[in-house]
């Protein structure tokens, strides 16, 4: 008689069927967030236009003041390119969905092995699961609309920040490797979203850092962060060569004198900023709590979990401010990586000082890989403990189990399955003008 031994699988079997089943998950899930809604229309347009007419897209995101009343478009053709570019592959209306979520979920693959690096106790697979389920992570890098793009070259700009620091370097890249890095992740937001003003000061704070401490290595820094610039450099060239270098775009015209209550909004900030790694579900389902609890009393496949997030988010928030006081003798680095981060948060808090903008969430959303890689030294105090590891693994599934009753709800009130003849008629006919116009006053 023959017995069949149990082959545990290999980490590598494990990485990719967890990656596929991730991909199809974030995927769904995008698919079911809005998408004939204003803004996410007329972002698909950007790139629906450039594949039926065949033009260069040489702007992206519409940029609306509205409390000017100002409008314009942030240079750049890479949100036009990303949307047109699988739709000649496969002229389907998925398939800007496909590639966009290919490369946010790639950019996280690479940021939770680098932070597994960091924190030996915390395992791969599970951090890669964790950061990729994440609320945020799923609202904001899923759906057809400009932050989503924002992802990638934020999680690639902060591994390279960090591996730039001679004080916080794990030495796992060269100098050229982490500047190539940060000046990839610069150039590819800037093509997305204004928030890419706060990366500046990250890239002149590490070059600071490493001529303080010596570090003769400036030439190979430089080269490297030409080389890194260099491809989504590409896509930006062409509208600096035909409209010029400082044309009125990437938010200048948010600008204006001193802002009071933004610059009293110390702790909206600092609350927003924190929930960014954390499992805040509630801002997700409605504009104020009479909704929220509207929308979980509404749907009771999902009661129980919405709950259990509802006051996880809370707690979650609450726990990094406290635990951030508080020395972790195992991590000789986290003091130093509780200082960065408060500086990021003050940053991004200065940041709206002298704009018009109210301190919204997802202006701050840039920063996200900054936030998580604070939130899960937190985190890594309690993975030592098998009561801290069966808690995140609960806190996970109970994260899934939400998301998938959320996601099915969504799919049928407010997604491109609403009327997805309408899209699949533009793409077939060349004619993207069968799902809507651009907006007046655009240059593409």
């Amino acid at each position: 008689m023959l017995v069949k031994k149990w082959v545990p699988l290999s980490n590598r079997l494990k990485f990719i069927l967890l990656f596929l089943f991730l991909f199809a998950f974030r995927t769904l899930f995008g698919l079911s967030q809005p998408f004939f809604h204003p803004d996410e229309t007329q972002t698909y347009l950007i790139g629906l236009k450039a594949y039926t007419t065949g033009a260069w897209p040489y702007f992206g995101p519409d940029l609306i003041v509205t409390e000017t009343g100002f409008y314009t478009q942030i240079p750049g053709a890479l949100e036009g390119f990303l949307i047109a570019l699988p739709l000649k592959f496969w002229p389907a209306p998925e398939a800007p969905f496909l590639l966009l979520n290919l490369l946010s979920l790639s950019g996280l693959a690479f940021f939770a092995w680098y932070l597994s690096q960091r924190l030996p106790e915390m395992p791969f697979l599970f951090l890669f699961a964790w950061i990729s389920l994440l609320p945020w992570n799923l609202h904001e890098s899923t759906n057809i609309i400009n932050p989503s793009y924002l992802l990638l070259g934020s999680s690639l700009f902060m591994v390279g920040f960090l591996e730039a620091l001679p004080t916080l370097s794990l030495n796992r890249l060269s100098p050229a490797w982490a500047f190539g890095l940060m000046g990839f992740g610069l150039f590819w937001d800037m093509q997305f979203h204004f928030s890419w003003l706060l990366l500046p000061p990250f890239l002149l704070g590490a070059w600071l850092w490493r001529r303080n401490k010596g570090a003769r290595t400036w030439a190979r820094e430089a080269l490297g962060f030409a080389a890194g610039s260099a491809f989504p450099l590409v896509f930006l060239a062409p509208t600096w060569v035909k409209y010029g270098l400082f044309q009125e775009a990437g938010g200048m015209h948010l600008a204006m004198g001193f802002n009071p209550q933004n610059f009293g909004a110390f702790f909206t900030v600092l609350a927003r900023f924190l929930s960014l790694p954390c499992f805040e579900m509630p801002r997700f389902l409605g504009e104020n709590t009479h909704l929220r609890t509207a929308f979980l009393a509404d749907h009771p496949a999902i009661l129980l979990p919405g709950i259990f997030l509802w006051l996880l988010g809370l707690l979650q928030a609450a726990a990094l401010l406290v635990f951030g006081f508080f020395r972790d003798g195992r991590r000789p680095d986290g003091r130093r990586v509780t200082g960065m981060t408060f500086l990021g948060f003050l940053l991004l808090w200065a940041s709206f000082w002298f704009t018009s903008k109210p301190p919204d969430a997802h202006i701050g959303y840039i920063l996200s890989p900054l936030a998580c890689v604070y939130s899960l030294y937190v985190w890594s105090r309690f993975a030592r403990s098998r009561a801290g590891r069966v808690l995140g693994v609960v806190c996970l599934l109970a994260n899934l189990w939400f998301q998938a009753g959320y996601l099915a709800v969504m799919m049928k009130s407010q997604s491109l399955y609403l009327d997805r003849g309408k899209v699949a008629r533009a793409i077939e006919g060349k004619d993207y003008r069968i799902l809507g116009e651009r907006r007046p006053g655009s240059s593409n």
